[in-house]
This record gives C-alpha cells, sequence and structure tokens, in this order.
C-alpha cells in the first residue's frame, strides 16, 4: 500500500502496524506544528549564545546508544530540540546527520552523567528533577497497575549515576590528600604529577525534586497536553522548587573528604480537582 507524503500520521496509522512508513512518518502523530511554534518562538542567537549553555539528549534509533548535543561543542539547531522530544510511538524520529533519533528519555530519563563527567570539574549544585513521583502506594487495580508501571518506567536512573559519582569524587578526594603527602622533592616529577592530575577538591550537591504525587491524576498524565493538566503540573513543580530554595539544603555542613552531598526533598501530596481540560 501506497501513502501519500502529505497524509496525516493518525491516516498512516490506520494502514496497519506493517504498513512500511518509514522512521520519520511511523508515529501516532506529526510534531510539525511543534516546528512551527519553536521557530516561531526561540532565538537561534540565543539558543547558542552559551548563555545558558544548552545541552539535550537523544537516543540513536539504529544504535540504541545515548547521544549528548551540546552547545558548549557545537551549534545546536531546533531539529536536536524536537529530537531530544521526538517520544515513540506518539512522535516520529527526527533525523540528524542521516541518522534518526528519539527522545533521550526512553535511554534515561534524567541523563545527569552528562553534568558529572564534565571537564573541567567544578564545584556544583545539581537539581535533578523526577518527572514522576519515584514511590506511590500499592497498585488494586488494572489501572493502578497500568499507573504505577509508567511510574517506574519513567523513573530517572539517577540513583545508580550518583552512587557512581560517589565512589568517584571520594576517590579523587584520597588522590588529592596522598598527593599532599608525596615529598617536596617528588611532587614535581612527571610520575607523580601525571597520578595526582586524578586528584581534585571539587564538590557537588545535588538537589533531588521529586514530583509531588498528585491523587486522581490517572494514567494519562504523560500524554495529557490540556491546558488544565499542563498548568497543574506546572504550578506544583513551582511550588515544590520554591520550597527547596527557601530551605537551601546544599548550605548545611557536609564532609569535605565525600565529594558529593545529596539532598532527597520531600514534595506535598496534592490532589486533583476540576476538570482536566480546565482554564
Amino acid at each position: 500500500m501506497a501513502f501519500p507524503a502529505n497524509a496525516p500520521n493518525h491516516a498512516l496509522a490506520l494502514g496497519g502496524v506493517n504498513a512500511p512508513l518509514g522512521v520519520e512518518r511511523a508515529s501516532l502523530y506529526t510534531t510539525k506544528d511543534l516546528q512551527k511554534t519553536l521557530a516561531a518562538l526561540t532565538n537561534p542567537d540565543l539558543l547558542n549564545s552559551g548563555a545558558p549553555r544548552l545541552t539535550v539528549s537523544t537516543v540513536n534509533v539504529k544504535t540504541g546508544r545515548m547521544q549528548y548535543w551540546d552547545s558548549a561543542h557545537m551549534p545546536l539547531s531546533l531539529n536536536h530540540v524536537l529530537a531530544s522530544a521526538a517520544l515513540p510511538i506518539s512522535f516520529p524520529a527526527v533525523r540528524i546527520d542521516g541518522d534518526p533519533y528519539w527522545d533521550g528519555g526512553i535511554y534515561s530519563n534524567t541523563p545527569i552523567e552528562v553534568v558529572f563527567d564534565d571537564n573541567p570539574r567544578r564545584d556544583s549544585i545539581v537539581f535533578a528533577d523526577q518527572m514522576w513521583h519515584s514511590a506511590g502506594p500499592e497498585p488494586q487495580t488494572f489501572l493502578d497497575v497500568l499507573s504505577r508501571e509508567k511510574d517506574i518506567q519513567f523513573a530517572s536512573r539517577d540513583v545508580s549515576h550518583i552512587a557512581r559519582q560517589q565512589i568517584i569524587h571520594r576517590l579523587r578526594h584520597v588522590v588529592r590528600e596522598l598527593a599532599r603527602l608525596v615529598p617536596e622533592d617528588q611532587r614535581d616529577t612527571p610520575e607523580v604529577k601525571e597520578l595526582a592530575a586524578y586528584g581534585c577538591k571539587t564538590f557537588m550537591h545535588i538537589v533531588r525534586l521529586n514530583a509531588p504525587y498528585i491523587e486522581g491524576e490517572g494514567n494519562s498524565r504523560d500524554f495529557d497536553f490540556t491546558r488544565g493538566g499542563i498548568r497543574l503540573r506546572w504550578k506544583a513543580g513551582h511550588d515544590d522548587t520554591a520550597r527547596v530554595l527557601e530551605q537551601r539544603p546544599w548550605e548545611a555542613g557536609v564532609d569535605p573528604m565525600d565529594g558529593v552531598a545529596v539532598h532527597d526533598c520531600k514534595p506535598e501530596v496534592l490532589a486533583f480537582k476540576g476538570p482536566r481540560g480546565a482554564a
């Protein structure tokens, strides 16, 4: 079956799950209008000005590997932004330099390793935002199971990333202290300098923002783009972040040998009220 190039995506899907649409058309929706909106609202010069620096994550559809696009190392285009939001099967893959890419969230939903591995290392306060509430009650119904599965499926993998960084940073601090114990007449030798370079004194504060659990939100939250649904999430995230900024947990005393301190901030439990599409 042949499909015209301008056929709407939902019409293409009606051709059957085995219809040869191509990776850039095999989706339930099109992002052409999103592309127009981004073009109208985005300043390309600001996008690549480095103030602020922008890094987006995608996953290569063919290789299954994570790919980061960073304005500090290359000019970014709207295609990079669109690719970082191309969540299958709702949205089509976006082709960059000949390869198709999907949203990096299907590989790692909070890819904070790109911040951890940045070079040169520097003292940092890193905010890691959990998209959906990571903890939840035991599911009791089929819909509850589907909803809880979604919480876990979209959950951040930051726990393993942070554990790795805690080990690495402590070792770096240990190396730094050991280098200080080397006799002064040996510190400038090439061998000692090379080994001492693995040490550092940088410290990272990681503030984990766990999205509020919203009672009655339902299983449609990942594709709920109604005005009411979006405003509910915006306000919940804004209020949660404001509480954390007021508490300033990174100012508490820490063990300087650790290198990484984790601050977990518990959000409030919210109850959804009103029609989902309300203004």
